[in-house]
């Protein structure tokens, strides 16, 4: 395998994800490895959300149940919205930008369940237009 070489704690992690329009999605809490025959380590899998998070941080009985509680209500293409494919991820820069919709993704999940059960019951802050 060719590509860039990056490193995971400098280049990766924590940095902010961005979907495929440009919007502000998350950030990357922890990435999975995988190591190649020749002895190289690859970034296999981007995490994002708070169970990941938690999980990084040490608390891995909240954050494992975190991570399957997320993953079981989100409504998402990929198989586990809170772990994003390496082959989802279109640039690292400054920001991690990605080749899915932000509502795919675990950590914007808490937004849109705030904006949908919340938020979207004020009147007046569906922003429709007066008839």
């Amino acid at each position: 395998m060719t590509g860039r070489v990056l490193h995971a704690a400098l280049h990766v992690l924590d940095r902010q994800l961005r979907d495929r329009h440009g919007e502000l999605c998350g950030k990357v809490d922890d990435v999975e490895l995988e190591r190649a025959a020749d002895g190289t380590w690859y970034v296999t899998t981007i995490n994002t959300g708070p169970g990941h998070l938690l999980y990084r941080l040490g608390r891995r009985t909240a954050g494992s149940w975190l991570s399957r509680l997320v993953t079981h209500i989100e409504r998402s293409p990929l198989a586990d919205p809170s772990r994003i494919p390496y082959d989802r991820v279109s640039d690292i820069g400054i920001t991690v930008d990605l080749a899915v919709e932000a509502d795919d993704v675990a950590s914007f999940a808490a937004e849109r369940w705030t904006r949908e059960h919340i938020v979207g019951h004020i009147p007046g802050s569906r922003h429709d237009a007066p008839e």
